[in-house]
């Protein structure tokens, strides 16, 4: 591969990763935001959904198999 086609192939990743870069804000979202977006039973839902994964991780740290 000739070094211009390297370079052209570099240029275009870079373009490719800005514009995804450019999509993500990092910025916080207000709560008043947030509101407007997420119902209070998706909330509700959500909560849910993390206590469970929560709880099973637990159910997995203090299990004893394998520490024998």
């Amino acid at each position: 591969m000739s070094d211009e086609k390297k370079q052209s192939d570099r240029q275009g990743a870079t373009r490719q990763s800005d514009a995804a870069a450019s999509d993500f804000d990092p910025r916080p979202v207000s709560d008043a935001e947030l509101r407007e977006e997420v119902s209070r039973e998706q909330a509700q839902d959500y909560q849910r959904q993390a206590d469970q994964a929560h709880q099973n991780w637990f159910s997995v740290m203090n299990n004893p198999y394998g520490k024998d």
